[in-house]
Order: structure tokens, then C-alpha cells, then sequence
């Protein structure tokens, strides 16, 4: 066999390599080469390998592949370890060229059965009820309202996908559905959830602030009972979650193992709403399951038009020919009530959807509103970097030097961010935290010091026990009293924790792309690595720029603003193919 490790194979891929090696007794090196490229697949986020990219995927050079895909998956059907679908075998081949682990098999199998039983509709009720809930639902929207749309879609629906970009309304349509399935029937159990503890507790204080203080949002963990010591959970298809109707938000970031364990908790007869962003960065283990629910055009059935235009009056074209298993149960809103058609940020975040790289320059080179910060800055020097990272968070600075009262250093930290798109290396989270920390150091700050005062933080794994959670930013101040402790900003609320009580977190100054999901700031500097990396793509951008109100700030060079912009990342997955399959 040729040496993985010189072809650019993690070491995770080799040793999973040698596994299966010595689980095969065919010989064949191709089957270990195989494994080889289907765990690294599964690090980058796919759900499988597909024969027919794998070429294009992943350096081969040092490979001795066969030519043509039909050789390929003849070899591999020839080994023990590799079986067919429905098969017990540590590798799964299916009939269009696709190689899963058995487990994600096992898991995009679970999913898709369980959407396809759940893809019809529900009665309503109280018709008249309904009706009347439309008839005192204003709106200024000209053109199709497609919040009515996707709630009557929630309303009248067993399973439904709402997916929409920042500022088009999802949290308002979750308490506008709150309100009508509970005028419907006020005994409904509704909990609500989100993939991480950030996202639920966002979702609380929505529900919280609109007088629906019965309800609790959870993860997704908490809501199923997986635990560090349970990971199957508390909940499974023989002792299934005791709800009516589920309602989750950021479903973007749900990985397909967590959707499977999701589906099979949920009693035969309940609704499950998903909302989120398609365009957003998809989770951080394998699958991109709301981006394959959004892959294809959006349908409507003639009963569903029909029903919508009695009780809205809005027109819908309904689909012609055979129907998809996700008629009647996707809508993506269009309508962004942050970004008007003048927002330089609208057409930015647009440009970049479309990969349309003359309208990104566009965008950035003229833009159509003043703004603190330049679009687009070329120099990515330590110097150039300090200089506009700095007059970010100015304020900040001068409120700690100043001895402001601890609310307000909370809110002025809350309005400027930097966002990496690396976490290590040149142009990183870590480059630019030290970067920052070594510069206050020089004008007097205790940056030397593990907890100093000023220190940003973010909370990287979640504590349900102080109600901290992966993703919640916070700072270390002097208390009343002189002393260093962690506060905190909820609702309006500081909540102080004593330094030995904090779960694990890290310096906040700068953080993530892929951390910064589910946050807004009202300005941002946007730092993408001068060297080429395959985790820069549109959907990495899109997520990033759509994190900012008002301004931001892009530090890139062109060549890889260029090749951000090009590079559009799709997770390889079966599940749309599992999905319409005996349809």
C-alpha cells in the first residue's frame, strides 16, 4: 500500500486505514485507500464519500486509483468489510457510488425514513379561528408575506423547514406560531430547542420577553438527556420525548447523528418545526442536513395554494407535474427587515450567496451608505491589523481605563467584533488575541496574567449548573468590592461568577467564524488568512458578514477574497436522494 501519510493523510485517516487493512482479507490496498479517503471526508463535514469526486476532492497523486468509477466500486463489493445497504459491514456501498461509514448509514437512513413518514399534512381544529388569527395578522409587505406563508405551512404540516437570512423574521414567526397553535389548543406541550446553549438561551429571552413565561428552551442535548456518560441520550423511539409539537431554531448547525437521535425521540404523532439559515455554515461534525432539506426549489401543492389564498389572499403558483416528498413543508423567507435594498450589507451578503465576485468588489469598492470602517482593507500586516482592530474597540479600552460602570463595558464590548477564520496559525483567533493582549501589555494593562481586569471571555462548553453556556461572551472585571470576578449580561441583568466557578472558556478580543453563529454585533472586522486554506468558501463569508448590523471591515487580500467567494463548499450526503426514494 502507498504511504498515506506522504499523500496528505491525517493521521486519523492512516490509522483508520490500518483497521479496516486488517479487517480485509482480499488484499487489495484500494480498500484500505478507501477508508483512507472516507475518514477524511468525514472530518471536512461529509456524511459519505461519492466515488465519482473524489478525484476532485482530494490530492491523489501518490494514489493508485482505478480509472474509471465501475472498477472502483467492483474491487470494493469483492471485500467482507465493505457491505450493501441494509447490510451489518463497517463500510457501506450503495448502488449510486456512495461509502459511508455504517454509522452515518445507519443515521441518514433513520433520518430520512422518519421525515418521509412525517412529510403530510394535519387538519386544523378551529378553522374559524385560524381565519380570524390571519385576518388581525397586519402587514406592509408588498408581494407575497412569506411569514404568513411558512406559518400557515407550520400550521398545517406534520414536519416543516422554514430557512431564512438574518433579519427576516424566524424569531417572530416562532412567537407568531407560539400564539396560534395555543389558540388552536391551549394544552399543546411545546418546548423549544436549539443546537447550542447560546441559540436556546437567545430563543428564551424571545419567548420570555413576549409574556410566554411557561415556556423553556433547551439544547438539543438537555432536551434529549445526552449526556458526556449517555451519549445515546435519555430519549429513543421505546421511550420517546413527551411533547405535541418541537420547535428549533439555528437547525443549520444540527449534524446528521443528532438529527437521527432527534427523529427517532419524537412520539409518532408530534410536529417538528425547523428554522434556520440554509446559507450559514452547516455543523461542525458531519452532514449539512438543513441545506439538503433547502437543496431544491420550493413547491407548493394546489390544495396548500388553494388554503392560502382563502385565507390570506396571497397567490401562489402550485407545482406541475409529480410532486417532491417536501412539497408543502419548505419555505425560504425573502424579505429582510434589517437590510433594506440600500444596505451595503444586503448587497453584499447577496453578492456573495450568488458567488457573483464583480458585485462583491462592487459592493465593497463603492459603497452606496457612509461608514466608520473601510469595506475592504488589503494589508494584512500586524501593524495594519493592530491599527484598525484597535479603533474597533476604542471604546471599550477607554470605558476599562475609565472605570465605567460594569454595564456599560459590557454593552461597548457587545458592539465590535473580530471574526478569524482560522482559530490558530498567521491571521488566526490566537495570532490576534496575542496580538492585542501584547499590545495593552505595553500600555499598562496586566495582559501577563491569566485573569486580568478587562479580559473578554467566551464559554466553550456548556455548565448547566451556573446557567453558563458553549458561546456566551462575558468579561472580567473588578466587583464592588476590588475583586476579579466573571460578569455576565442576561436580559439586561449582570450575574457575577467567582473565577474558580467559571466552566472552560478563552480569550475573546477575537473568535471564530463558525463561533460566532447565532451573535450581532454593530460592527465587525473580518479577518480571512493570507494563505489559501480549504475551509475558506462562500458559506464561511456569508456567515461572517451577515453577523453585523451596521458596518464592517474585510482584511483580505484579493486573491483570496477571490477565492473565498469561488469556492462553494457542498457537504457530499444522501439524504434529498433517500428522501424522494420510493416516492
Amino acid at each position: 500500500m502507498p504511504s498515506l501519510r506522504q499523500a496528505g493523510f491525517s493521521e486519523l485517516a492512516c490509522q483508520f486505514a490500518k483497521f479496516i487493512q486488517r479487517l480485509d482479507k482480499s488484499g487489495d490496498d484500494l480498500i484500505a485507500i478507501t477508508a483512507a479517503l472516507l475518514s477524511d471526508a468525514n472530518t471536512q463535514g461529509h456524511v459519505c464519500l461519492n466515488l465519482t469526486q473524489a478525484a476532485a476532492n482530494f490530492s491523489l497523486d501518490a494514489l493508485d486509483l482505478p480509472e474509471r468509477d465501475t472498477d472502483w466500486v467492483q474491487r470494493l463489493q469483492q471485500s467482507h468489510v465493505v457491505g450493501q445497504a441494509g447490510d451489518y459491514a463497517p463500510l457501506i456501498l450503495t448502488d449510486t457510488g456512495l461509502v459511508y461509514l455504517y454509522r452515518y448509514w445507519l443515521d441518514e437512513q433513520h433520518v430520512a425514513t422518519a421525515i418521509r413518514q412525517r412529510c403530510q399534512s394535519i387538519d386544523v381544529v378551529n378553522p374559524k379561528q385560524l381565519q380570524d388569527d390571519f385576518a388581525n395578522w397586519n402587514s406592509d409587505i408588498e408581494g407575497v408575506d412569506w411569514q404568513k406563508v411558512a406559518v400557515l405551512m407550520a400550521l398545517t404540516r406534520q414536519f416543516s423547514v422554514i430557512s431564512g437570512g438574518p433579519g427576516t423574521g424566524k424569531t417572530t414567526i416562532v412567537l407568531r406560531l407560539l400564539q396560534l397553535l395555543f389558540n388552536q389548543d391551549s394544552s399543546l406541550r411545546i418546548p423549544l430547542a436549539a443546537p447550542t446553549g447560546k441559540a436556546a438561551a437567545r430563543l428564551q429571552q424571545a419567548v420570555t420577553d413576549s409574556d410566554n413565561q411557561s415556556l423553556e428552551a433547551k439544547t438539543l442535548h438537555r432536551l434529549l438527556g445526552i449526556t458526556a456518560n449517555n451519549d445515546n441520550g435519555r430519549y429513543n423511539s421505546q421511550h420517546p420525548l413527551p411533547l405535541d409539537v418541537l420547535i428549533v431554531d439555528e437547525a443549520s448547525m444540527i449534524d446528521i447523528s443528532l438529527m437521527a437521535k432527534l427523529m427517532q425521540a419524537l412520539p409518532d404523532k408530534a410536529r417538528l418545526i425547523l428554522l434556520g439559515d440554509s446559507q450559514q455554515l452547516a455543523s461542525v461534525e458531519s452532514g449539512a442536513v438543513l441545506a439538503n432539506l433547502c437543496s431544491q426549489d420550493v413547491q407548493f401543492s394546489k390544495e396548500f395554494t388553494h388554503t392560502l389564498n382563502e385565507l390570506m389572499d396571497i397567490s401562489l403558483e402550485s407545482v406541475s407535474g409529480k410532486p417532491s416528498i417536501l412539497t408543502d413543508s419548505v419555505v425560504t423567507l425573502k424579505h429582510s427587515y434589517r437590510f433594506d435594498q440600500h444596505s451595503d450589507i444586503g448587497r453584499l451578503a447577496s453578492a456573495i450567496q450568488s458567488g457573483d465576485q464583480q458585485q462583491v468588489y462592487t459592493a465593497l469598492s463603492f459603497p452606496q451608505l457612509a461608514t466608520e470602517l473601510p469595506l475592504w482593507q488589503q494589508q494584512l500586516d500586524s501593524v495594519s491589523i493592530q491599527t484598525q482592530v484597535f479603533k474597533g474597540y476604542q471604546p471599550y479600552f477607554d470605558a476599562i481605563t475609565s472605570s465605567v460602570d460594569t454595564l456599560e463595558c459590557l454593552k461597548l464590548f457587545e458592539q465590535y467584533r473580530v471574526l478569524c477564520a482560522l482559530k490558530q496559525g498567521p491571521q488566526s483567533v490566537a495570532s490576534v488575541n496575542e496580538l492585542i493582549e501584547r499590545t495593552l501589555q505595553r500600555q499598562g494593562w496586566r495582559t501577563n496574567h491569566y485573569f486580568y481586569h478587562g479580559r473578554p471571555i467566551m464559554v466553550i462548553q456548556n455548565d448547566y449548573r451556573q446557567r453558563l453556556f458553549n458561546g456566551d461572551t462575558g468579561l472580567i472585571l473588578n466587583d464592588e468590592a476590588g475583586q476579579l470576578r466573571a460578569c455576565f449580561l442576561f436580559e439586561n441583568t449582570i450575574r457575577w461568577v467567582d473565577l474558580t466557578r467559571l466552566p472552560a472558556h478563552e480569550t475573546a478580543f477575537a473568535i471564530s467564524i463558525h463561533k460566532s453563529q447565532g451573535s450581532e454585533f454593530d460592527t465587525a472586522s473580518i479577518l480571512l488568512p493570507e494563505e489559501s486554506s480549504r475551509i475558506l468558501n462562500r458559506e464561511l463569508l456569508y456567515t461572517a458578514i451577515t453577523r453585523v448590523r451596521k458596518s464592517l471591515n474585510i482584511i483580505a487580500t484579493e486573491n483570496i477574497l477571490k477565492h473565498t467567494i469561488f469556492n462553494y463548499y457542498q457537504r457530499e450526503s444522501g439524504l434529498r436522494e433517500q428522501l424522494e426514494k420510493g416516492y
